[in-house]
């Protein structure tokens, strides 16, 4: 059997959602993690409602209002991105990936492989970013208008 982290060439064509093995810079988690992290994506999204509740604390303490939901909302916006791409950026970023058929994970060897998983992960580290930030500014937005 060959070692996940070895495969090569793989052609970027090939839909995450239908994988279980791994392909480098694409996929690097099977059904169960997609699962995983859609189900940590919708209690995140339950976590931003219920925080939200507390928005009038913006007029009060609005650094540290405004950083809790940006964390909040770049933490389930991750979440989510994860799930939908079946790439896991700690995986990505420590060069480990799954073993088909098992639960367990195992270090990617190649270098290349390794380059394009680090590369994947933090571009899915700085789009969720980027959409948290950006939720965060039209709920914020959105709320404070309702008030006027």
């Amino acid at each position: 059997m060959e070692n996940p982290g070895t495969r090569k060439n793989p052609t970027g064509l090939e839909d995450p959602a239908d994988q279980d093995e791994y392909l480098p810079g694409i996929c690097n988690i099977d059904r169960k993690g997609r699962w995983i992290r859609g189900g940590g994506a919708f209690l995140g999204l339950v976590f931003v409602v219920i925080y939200n509740e507390q928005w009038k604390a913006v007029f009060t303490h609005p650094v540290l209002y405004a950083s809790g939901m940006v964390l909040l909302a770049t933490g389930t916006a991750l979440s989510l991105i994860q799930a939908m791409a079946s790439f896991c950026v700690v995986d990505g970023l420590l060069g480990r990936t799954f073993i088909p058929g098992s639960r367990q994970k195992a270090p990617v060897e190649a270098p290349e492989n390794r380059a394009k998983d680090r590369k994947r992960a933090f571009v899915l580290i700085g789009g969720a970013f980027v959409l948290g930030l950006l939720f965060t500014a039209v709920l914020l937005i959105s709320e404070i208008n309702a008030v006027r």
